[in-house]
């Protein structure tokens, strides 16, 4: 049977708790800024996040696993016995799933007031690359921060939710594997270059 709803009576966290135990496609659609996502489930496990037909990497589907947690708003059915036309899988456990993202949203709150401004500028630092098996953002972000990018930048080009960028930019930054360049993305320079035409410079 079919099991339909809304993530403003039922948010995901519980629901995901009441299919721990079920097989089944788990589809939400009008979450604001998340385009339509499917979880596959089977017994205690994640097989797979998906949107457009298509396996999530496992750093997309951390972020929009995220995303979701924290939406209060959005439809769900949860289609039972479905499986991914794919072979992709996540196989992850899904009350450690369900705890990481608790935790790392309860680490994201704490430390927001200390988060970089969103348009600061951030390049790799030269142990970067020794570090990517350990970070599955930096290994995304990284043809980007060697270039130098902001949060923003990043949000935008990885399709990750502004402050999770902005989290992991400081984590990485405490690691020393980021260092800011003092300088921030804005218009400010386009205006700057309009100046100096102005005046023949």
């Amino acid at each position: 049977m079919a099991l339909f709803g809304n993530l403003h009576s039922v948010p995901l966290e519980e629901l995901l708790q009441v299919l721990a135990q079920k097989e089944g496609a788990l589809e939400i659609w009008n979450v604001k800024d998340i385009p339509a996502t499917t979880i596959y489930l089977k017994p205690g496990r994640i097989r797979s996040v998906d949107q457009n037909g298509k396996p999530l990497d496992p750093l997309m589907a951390k972020a929009v696993l995220q995303a979701l947690i924290q939406a209060r708003q959005g439809s769900f059915e949860f289609i039972p016995e479905a499986k991914p036309k794919h072979r992709h899988r996540l196989n992850w456990p899904l009350e450690k799933v369900l705890l990481s993202t608790v935790t790392l949203q309860d680490e994201l709150e704490r430390y927001r007031p200390y988060l970089p401004h969103p348009r600061a500028i951030f390049k790799a630092t030269l142990i970067a690359r020794k570090h990517l098996s350990q970070e599955s953002f930096l290994q995304k972000a990284l043809p980007h921060l060697e270039r130098g990018a902001s949060a923003e930048t990043l949000a935008k080009a990885l399709e990750m939710p502004l402050d999770l960028v902005r989290f992991y930019l400081f984590r990485l930054e405490r690691k020393g594997l980021v260092e800011r360049t003092g300088q921030m993305e804005s218009g400010r320079s386009g205006l700057l270059t309009l100046i100096l035409k102005g005046v023949g410079l």
